[in-house]
């Protein structure tokens, strides 16, 4: 197990990594069939591979003949009977633990994990991605705090369901071998952290352990984590200033700390010659590297990224869900990375527009990584070692090029990723595009965080749910849903279409409290869901999120109307 004491040790295993993978980019398919032998293995002698005829399988095609395509609701029967603690169902090598993701059914899905998958499989290619942040930041010897990673949290040990543990991917309680991804901040104070009672309060702790570090890295999966940082640092900087004077956290002495009045007097200055706020360059003056999600909804926060932390590069992170690792960077490529083919079996099903994400027919021809063709967009099939073969992840994804033999994927967002009552399909790229029109001309303002979100009434409309801003107070909702009502129908022909003849009713602007969307993820995170499951979504897929906030930020009046006077 790695330590902090093997810095350079671990550096070097991180290189390493990246190296191997780099290699699978220039020849693919010996990895690709090494492992569909190892899927093919972990299946012999299970009920799965029983029912499914897998012994005398070899290869690709003989496994595609023998085992359909599934959705996550064809899979459930048999992790439910692993669940039950029944052996050999789906893997030779047992689960240990399952992670728990949402589901579009309503009922949580259950992906299941073993040693054997994390040890060959998920932590070897989280030692790869690290060491391209590493080596693109020059770093050969790891100092204590030159990172912050928030990209998972080590948690306590989790409940059971039954007699297994249940928790998210980025909440593991514990590593479960050599291969495992175990950095040498596993065991410090700011990743471990404390009893904290709402992920704010979890944010700040890492903040003031670490305000005195020389910080060159932050690591996220979902860049909102990131801009969560920056958010709490805004909120108490004033507190962190002071606890920084009095060598104290969260208004209680601690051992690591000691009274800085020198800092405090930095900080303070700073906070003076920025308006009351500190952006994270004030903590951190060597901060050179940002890694984050940058593809499908993720690539709109690229203008708060920028403005809390100006001129500071940013990478993707993998492509990676509860269920496997898709794509792995091996350089710097804004947004898409190479698919990672030593992770899993990978099929890909041509997705046109019209895809409106239902599940792929189980006998679907599907095609092999090296047939795809640049610019195409595909649903993923996928198999991994975890028991999931053949699954229909039921995302998209667009061929941006190639890197050596391998397509460079860009994930284009869930299939069926619109919204459409008569016709409109309407994205997140329209709303973000209406939004930042109906913005004062002139004035540089970023767009404001928003929700846009589809009610169903007779006929339909649309919510556009804004956390107001400041300088929008002299605008008004009304004329703010007229302006983003025109620019709707400017981007989107069926949508104007579908206004004139009156099948849609006119858009509808909901002014929130600043800080309403962070208060809902810190509500959700209370109630158990994983933080990075507590994803913001610029376009909903139903009206329910208006009650919660209701909840969260009651105006006192209903929404504006475009082209009312109100």
């Amino acid at each position: 197990m790695v330590r902090a004491s093997e810095p350079d040790r671990f550096i070097r295993r991180t290189s390493r990594a990246l190296a191997r993978q780099r290699r699978f980019c220039a020849d693919p398919v010996p990895v690709a069939e090494a492992v569909l032998g190892d899927l093919l293995g972990q299946a012999t002698g299970t009920s799965f591979g029983d029912e499914h005829g897998l012994g005398p399988a070899r290869t690709l095609a003989d496994f595609k003949a023998a085992v359909p395509i599934r959705d996550y609701e064809s899979v459930r029967p048999y992790i439910e009977r692993q669940l039950t603690g029944e052996s050999r169902v789906l893997t030779r090598s047992e689960p240990y633990a399952f992670l728990k993701t949402s589901g579009t059914s309503g009922r949580p899905k259950l992906v299941p994990t073993t040693r054997h998958w994390r040890n060959r499989y998920r932590g070897p290619a989280l030692y790869a991605q690290w060491g391209l942040y590493f080596q693109r930041l020059g770093l050969t010897s790891l100092y204590e705090g030159a990172v912050l990673d928030l990209s998972w949290e080590r948690s306590p040990a989790p409940a059971g369901s039954g007699r297994f543990p249940v928790y998210s991917v980025t909440g593991r309680p514990a590593s479960v071998g050599e291969r495992d991804w175990t950095p040498p901040w596993y065991d410090v104070p700011w990743f471990t952290g404390g009893d904290d009672s709402d992920a704010a309060t979890g944010l700040y702790r890492k903040l003031r352990l670490l305000v005195d570090r020389d910080v060159r890295l932050i690591v996220a999966v979902n860049p909102s984590k990131i801009t969560a940082l920056a958010a709490e640092l805004s909120a108490s900087a004033e507190r962190l200033v002071r606890e920084v004077r009095e060598g104290t956290l969260l208004g209680a002495p601690h051992p690591l700390l000691r009274p800085d009045p020198a800092l405090a007097r930095r900080l303070d200055a700073l906070r003076d010659f920025g308006g009351g706020d500190l952006l994270l360059p004030d903590l951190w003056p060597n901060l050179s590297l940002l890694v984050c999600w940058r593809s499908a909804s993720a690539r709109f926060y690229q203008g708060w990224l920028e403005r809390i932390a100006p001129d500071v590069p940013v990478i993707p992170f993998s492509t990676t869900g509860t269920e496997g690792i898709v794509t792995l960077p091996v350089d710097t490529h804004p947004s898409a990375g190479p698919l990672a083919v030593g992770q899993g079996v990978y099929e890909f099903v041509p997705c046109p527009e019209s895809d409106d994400g239902s599940p792929l027919t189980p006998d679907e021809e599907t095609l092999s990584f090296a047939e795809l063709s640049t610019g195409g967009t595909y649903r993923l099939v996928m198999s991994q070692a975890n028991g999931l073969y053949r699954y229909d992840v039921g995302d998209v994804y667009r061929v941006a090029g190639w890197v050596g033999e391998l397509p460079r994927l860009e994930f284009a967002g869930r299939g069926g990723s619109v919204s459409s009552f008569t016709g409109e399909k309407l994205t997140e790229q329209d709303f973000f595009a209406a939004v930042h029109r109906a913005l004062p001309a002139g004035d540089g303002m970023s767009p404001p965080v928003f929700s846009a979100v589809p009610v169903w009434d007779t006929p339909p409309y649309y919510v556009l749910t804004v956390e107001w801003p400041r300088p929008l107070q002299t605008m008004g909702t009304a004329e703010f849903a007229r302006r983003a009502e025109a620019a709707l129908c400017d981007v989107n022909s069926e949508y104007e279409d579908k206004r004139r003849t009156g099948r849609l009713r006119p858009l509808r602007v909901r002014a929130l409290s600043p800080g309403t969307f962070r208060n809902l993820a810190e509500r959700r995170s209370r109630q158990g869901i994983a933080s990075a499951q507590v994803k913001h979504y610029w376009l909903q897929r139903d009206g329910r999120l208006l009650r919660e906030l209701d909840e969260l930020s009651p105006t006192g009046r209903p929404a504006a109307v475009a082209g009312s006077s109100a």
